[in-house]
């Protein structure tokens, strides 16, 4: 595996309106205390396998400064360990968006969302596996 597998790039991100629609309303939602993830398989407007947003709600954290420090903490725990989805959307020819939402919590720690993220991650590809 080299550094390049390891990245985030442009092209991956969540932006388009289209998709937070379709995600809210065709979305299958997995929830891994502290995160939940929101992910639909669709067709992108490239040839990317996955678009990644991340968010944290206003509601539950007041300060900017938490909810982008959770934001920074969720791209990096996802950013390192999506190959293996990577991998099987590539072979499966698939393209899905997914959107990690945190939930209130007093202290999330990188470490705590990384092992989240993971099992999210594992939870997804799994029903990806069994559809396909």
């Amino acid at each position: 595996m080299s550094t390049s597998d390891f990245s985030f790039p442009r092209n991956e991100h969540l932006k388009h309106r289209r998709l937070f629609e379709t995600l809210f309303a065709k979305g299958k939602k997995e929830f891994k205390y502290p995160v939940m993830a929101v992910w639909v398989e669709t067709d992108l407007l490239d040839e990317t396998p996955i678009k990644a947003g991340f968010t944290a709600s206003k509601k539950n954290y007041k300060r900017a400064v938490v909810r982008n420090s959770l934001k920074r903490k969720m791209r990096e725990a996802y950013r390192l360990q999506k190959a293996p989805l990577l991998q099987l959307l590539q072979e499966q020819n698939k393209q899905i968006a997914v959107l990690f939402v945190t939930v209130k919590t007093d202290n999330t720690s990188y470490e705590v969302l990384q092992d989240k993220i993971l099992l999210l991650l594992q939870e997804i590809e799994g029903k990806l596996r069994n559809a396909g």
